[in-house]
C-alpha cells in the first residue's frame, strides 16, 4: 500500500507518499500531475470533496467539535456547490447565501479554484487508479497525539510540535522535510504545508481508519461528505 498525502499550497500542490520502504515527495502546479505518483493506491487531500446543496456539512461540524475551541477555526466553512459558479467574490457570496442561507467567508472563497480542480478531477476521472478522499491535517494530528495540541501550526513551536509527532510515526520525515524546505520556495510551499502533506500520508500508521461523521452523508453528485483520519 502506497499512500499519498496532498496539501494545497500557494504555488499549487505538495504531495508526500509513504510506503514501508519509501518516503518521497512531489510538488506540482496541477493536481492531476500529482495523482500520477506511481503505484499510489490511496490519497488523502486537505480540500473539501463532497459539497452541500443546502447548509453546513456534518463532517465540518464534527471536526470543529473534535478540535475544540482553540483549533476549530482551522476548519473553514465549506462552500456550497452552487458557489463554485461564482466569477468573483460578490457573486460566489450571493450564490452561497442563496443555497445555504449563509454568506461565504473570504478564506473559503480563496479555496474555490482548488475545490473546482479537485471536483473536476473526481467527476471526469471515470476509473481512477488512486482512491482520493478528504482529510484534514489538524484532525489527523489530534488523532495522532490523542489530545489537542498546544501550539498553532504557523508558529515555530507548532512546527516543532507537529514534526515531533510525525517522527514518532516515521523518523525519515525529518530528512524529507529538510529536503523539501531546501529545494522549494516559501512563496510556493510554506513550511506548514509540508508537514500537513506528511501528516496525511503518515497517519495510516496511527490506528484504524475512521471518518467524521461515522456514517457520511453524500452530496448531490454522490460524493461522500466526510473527513477521514486514523486513530485508536
Amino acid at each position: 500500500m502506497r499512500v499519498l498525502g496532498i496539501d494545497g499550497c500557494r504555488g499549487g500542490w505538495i504531495g508526500v507518499w509513504y510506503s514501508p520502504s519509501e518516503l518521497g515527495w512531489l510538488f506540482s502546479t496541477t493536481l492531476s500531475d500529482l495523482l500520477t505518483v506511481p503505484a499510489a493506491t490511496h490519497a488523502f487531500i486537505d480540500m473539501p470533496i463532497g459539497l452541500s446543496d443546502k447548509g453546513p456539512r456534518l463532517c465540518d461540524r464534527a471536526a470543529r467539535q473534535m478540535l475544540g475551541r482553540k483549533f476549530s477555526s482551522s476548519v473553514f466553512p465549506t462552500p456550497t456547490r452552487l458557489a463554485l459558479k461564482g466569477k468573483d467574490y460578490p457573486e460566489a457570496n450571493a450564490l452561497n447565501r442563496q443555497q445555504s442561507g449563509s454568506g461565504l467567508s473570504k478564506q473559503s472563497y480563496y479555496l474555490l479554484p482548488k475545490i473546482r480542480e479537485v471536483d473536476g478531477w473526481l467527476r471526469k476521472t471515470s476509473s481512477p487508479s488512486v482512491l482520493l478522499r478528504e482529510a484534514h491535517p489538524e484532525v489527523a494530528f489530534n488523532a495522532i497525539n490523542g489530545a489537542s495540541l498546544c501550539h498553532k501550526k504557523k508558529t515555530a513551536e507548532g512546527f516543532q510540535e507537529r514534526l515531533a509527532l510525525l517522527r514518532q510515526l516515521d523518523d525519515r520525515v525529518t530528512t524529507l522535510t529538510e529536503n523539501i524546505l531546501a529545494t522549494t520556495r516559501r512563496k510556493d510551499v510554506a513550511a506548514d504545508d509540508i508537514l500537513d502533506a506528511c501528516c496525511l500520508a503518515l497517519m495510516v500508521r496511527c490506528g484504524k481508519f475512521q471518518t467524521l461523521p461515522a456514517t457520511p452523508e453524500k452530496d448531490g453528485k454522490g460524493l461522500n461528505m466526510e473527513i477521514c483520519y486514523y486513530g485508536s
